[in-house]
This record gives C-alpha cells, sequence and structure tokens, in this order.
C-alpha cells in the first residue's frame, strides 16, 4: 500500500510536447457567445494554479510556480494567445502589484492581472472551479475526491444521475470487422 502512496505522490518526468499535434486554439473549441469587439483570453488563477497554494502571509506573499502550468502559460503566449491572471488578489492595487512583481520574478511578461470576467473569457484554467456543460447545467464530477465539488450536488442529481461522472463511462470494446461464416 506504501509503495502506491509513494507512486502517486512521485514527481512524473514531464512528456515531450515538442512533437505533439497542435491542438486548436481554445476560441476554436467552443462557439463564441462574445461581441465582435471582444478579443478573447484565456483566465488563469494564481494560487493553487499558477503559484503553489501556501499558508497566508499577506498580500504581497506568492508561493512558488507551478511549472507545468508555467511551461502552459509561457506556450499560449508563444502562440499569441492573450492570457489574463484571473485572482482575488485584483480586488486589492497591493495584489495586483505584488502578482506582477510574481510574474515578472518567474520569467513571465506582464500579463492583465483581473478578478472579472467578461464576454471575451474563452475558458478558466482554476483550481476551485467545477465545469458546466454550456446551457444544460449538467456538471463534470471527477471520480477522485480532488475533483469533486465542496458544495452538494442536489439529492434528485444523484438519482436521476443529471451529471457526467468523469472517468467512470464503460469501457466499450473496439469494433472490428465482422465476420460472417
Amino acid at each position: 500500500m506504501f509503495a502506491w502512496l509513494r507512486s502517486l505522490f512521485a514527481p512524473k518526468s514531464a512528456p515531450d510536447l515538442s512533437q505533439a499535434p497542435d491542438e486548436p486554439s481554445p476560441s476554436e473549441r467552443v462557439p463564441s457567445t462574445r461581441p465582435a469587439n471582444q478579443q478573447g483570453w484565456i483566465g488563469v488563477d494564481l494560487d493553487g494554479t499558477l503559484a503553489e497554494a501556501t499558508a497566508w502571509q499577506g498580500m504581497d506573499h506568492i508561493g512558488p510556480p507551478v511549472p507545468l502550468m508555467m511551461r502552459r502559460v509561457r506556450q499560449w503566449l508563444d502562440r499569441g494567445l492573450r492570457v489574463k491572471i484571473m485572482t482575488a488578489r485584483a480586488g486589492d492595487p497591493v495584489g495586483v502589484a505584488a502578482t506582477q512583481a510574481w510574474l515578472k520574478a518567474n520569467g513571465l511578461p506582464e500579463l492583465e492581472v483581473t478578478d472579472k470576467k467578461d464576454f471575451g473569457m474563452i475558458e478558466l484554467w482554476d483550481d476551485r472551479a467545477i465545469q458546466v456543460v454550456q446551457n444544460r447545467g449538467i456538471c463534470f464530477l471527477g471520480t477522485s475526491y480532488f475533483a469533486r465539488p465542496k458544495a452538494p450536488i442536489l439529492p434528485d442529481e444523484v438519482a436521476e444521475r443529471t451529471f457526467i461522472l468523469v472517468g467512470s463511462e464503460p469501457k466499450t470494446p473496439p469494433q472490428g470487422p465482422k465476420h460472417s461464416a
């Protein structure tokens, strides 16, 4: 059992993404509901997503960077995508200044720091978000404890399964050619 736990938390080597096929830009993934004059952007949460969540030590203390998210943000910026840092710290000028200083210290350009969504937001990368199917209210729940919402889901949702339990879909065998006798 301890070996399993160790393997669960052991550092993973980063996959080689240089050979990965180009993924579509997020603006190509969802139908646009933004006005034509709104430039699309990707929201990235700061604490717990781009920076490690640490014990609160004040508005100007931000944890160390999360390497995988830093690589993602850099790749998005290299592709010319617009990225905004979405954080509750943006509600305070000290928090905005601290975030800008953290970005610079960690090799990222000066990005807009905000605590507000607008019509240009294409998607949000956040450690607290629960994804919902557009126009349906159906949420995606993971089979892991970490992928469950902290707020309770409705009792009838459990009975009627009006959510998508990601990772619990039955595995269907591959359909090969049928042979007749």
